[in-house]
């Protein structure tokens, strides 16, 4: 009879199944399954492993620690080895270094959004922002006659091409120094680099509006030559690239030149010095081809027709118009002695030698504009 306290063969192997069908691994259900592999395999017996053996539950050592480490992950088990989150986040350090948590005397504060500017690169942007009118504080110092705070203005500018700013008239400072006769400031403004021709909304330069005032002082400052002691004596806070020359004979949106400005005016001294500088006498307008010569005897201007024929030596009196008509044509009463000088000059006469006489015996001297028009009525008759 068998012993009351210990099992069977069968029993082992029935305990054995129930252990493997339960499904839950235990560190005591792994001792137990190696006792029990202890005694269902006598070393002694040569009896082959039972059929359920692979079904046993038996876990290798290699197999035991991979489940377990599954195990373990899955579990969510802490470890001591481990970090805390608070710990991993205070190991948290950007390469630039400012927001190292473990040295907080590297934390640099935020800069304000409203922070000011490096003090060099606020005054000129302030200084030449332009108003609801196009206007700078440049535009508005010049017409109110502010020359110390114009001297100023010009000083600070980095760079030239801001001294060119146009307003919505497309008036630069240049403009608006001409028009207001501050030929100082005329002179500081080339000097400074700032373009000599500019146009207006009329496509005036400078230069037209100064011959058409007869400011001869501003048509100096805009002309003259720079020299380097000027540059130095305006202190400027950059080098002036290249200074552009002054296009003399530049048309404005009528096919003026500043010289037929002059003429139409009667500006002689003006147009003595223009023709000084280079000015192109001869040229011709772009509305009807008059020259500065046409206007002379179209407004009957005896001083300037003496110094056209008699002392500007670069003169052509030839020319004709657009019409085909030169200067004699142009007018029907001339004083005899102008006459004769353009008739000198090789200028046919559109008269015969009887109409001449006749008319400067029966008829004065009379700029009246409808005497303008005598040529041309003559000419239809004929």
């Amino acid at each position: 009879m068998p012993d009351a306290g210990k099992l069977s063969d069968d029993e082992k192997y029935e305990q054995a199944d129930s252990v493997v069908d339960s499904g839950f691994i235990s560190s005591g259900n792994l001792m137990l399954s190696g006792d029990v592999s202890e005694e269902i395999i006598p070393k002694s017996s040569g009896r082959s492993a039972p059929r359920h053996q692979a079904d046993s539950g038996i876990i290798e050592d290699n197999e035991h620690k991979t489940r377990d480490s599954s195990m373990h992950i899955d579990s969510g088990v802490y470890l001591p080895s481990e970090l805390s989150l608070s710990e991993k986040i205070s190991k948290l350090n950007l390469e630039s270094g400012l927001n190292d948590l473990n040295n907080p005397k590297t934390i640099q504060p935020p800069v304000a959004a409203d922070s000011p500017a490096d003090d060099d690169d606020i005054p000129w942007k302030i200084y030449f922002e332009q108003d609801e009118d196009g206007d700078t504080h440049l535009h508005a110092a010049i017409f109110h006659r502010c020359v110390e705070v114009a001297l100023a203005l010009i000083r600070s500018a980095p760079h030239p091409r801001l001294l060119d700013t146009p307003n919505d008239s497309a008036q630069t400072p240049l403009h608006l120094a001409v028009e207001t006769a501050q030929y100082q400031i005329v002179r500081w403004l080339i000097v400074a680099g700032a373009k000599p021709s500019p146009r207006d909304a009329q496509g005036d330069s400078p230069l037209h509006i100064a011959a058409r005032m007869g400011d001869l002082n501003c048509i100096k400052a805009i002309v003259e030559p720079v020299q380097p002691k000027h540059v130095n004596a305006m202190s400027l806070g950059y080098l002036v690239p290249n200074y552009e020359k002054c296009h003399l004979n530049q048309w404005n949106y009528l096919g003026q030149t500043c010289v037929h400005v002059a003429a139409m005016h009667k500006q002689l001294d003006v147009l003595r010095h223009l023709v000084s500088y280079g000015a192109d006498v001869n040229a011709r307008e772009g509305l009807e081809g008059f020259t500065a010569l046409h206007y002379a005897v179209q407004n009957g201007d005896k001083n300037m027709l003496k110094y056209l024929l008699m002392e500007c030596h670069t003169l052509k009196p030839d020319i004709r118009t657009y019409g085909g008509r030169n200067a004699l044509q142009l007018s029907f009463v001339l004083p005899a002695d102008i006459r004769q000088t353009l008739k000198l000059k090789g200028l046919d006469s559109p008269y015969s030698s009887e109409e001449e006489d006749s008319s400067d015996e029966e008829m004065a001297y009379d700029t009246s504009p409808a005497h303008r028009f005598l040529p041309n009525l003559v000419n239809a008759s004929a």
